[in-house]
């Protein structure tokens, strides 16, 4: 499981700074002219493009993170497992969704499955890290108060 989020995250990473490197050749008056169907810098399209270029990047950091994260966490193996499985799925069809809805706009309509996938990963991770394997308090609690105790 985590193996898998630590290969998906860091491939993720370098197909988000690969693409980064494709849309740099037009960005800011770049080596060669934008395409056509790509729009100026602030069209929408443009815009979901970088959008997928930038999730890429994050989406695979976070993934990194999370395979690191699991294995401490209180959660069942299910759980860990389905949060490994839902963050692989985002981390793969986000980005590429975002780009794909750049160039096919109805495509953004794909987009809510993903962003819940990832989502949902999230929800998991935080509410497993509420108690990591080994501790017995809780990190969301406050300790106990010793104001006016003597120690």
């Amino acid at each position: 499981m985590d193996a898998n989020n630590r290969a998906v995250g860091w491939f993720s990473i370098a197909v988000g700074i690969a693409v980064g490197m494709v849309l740099g050749l037009w960005s800011f008056d770049g080596p060669m002219a934008t395409p056509q169907w790509i729009g100026e810098y602030a069209d929408t399209s443009r815009r979901l493009i970088r959008l997928g270029h930038i999730a890429f990047v994050a989406l695979g950091a976070l993934n990194i993170l999370l395979a690191d994260e699991l294995p401490r966490t209180s959660l069942s193996d299910t759980s860990r497992t389905l949060a490994a499985r839902l963050m692989v799925a985002g981390n793969l069809l986000l980005p590429i969704g975002l780009i794909v809805a750049g160039v096919w706009r109805p495509a953004k309509y794909v987009l809510p499955g993903p962003a819940t996938c990832v989502f949902v990963a999230m929800v998991l991770a935080a509410w497993g890290a509420r108690r990591r394997v080994g501790h017995d308090k809780s990190v969301f609690r406050s300790p106990a108060r010793t104001v006016g105790r003597a120690s």
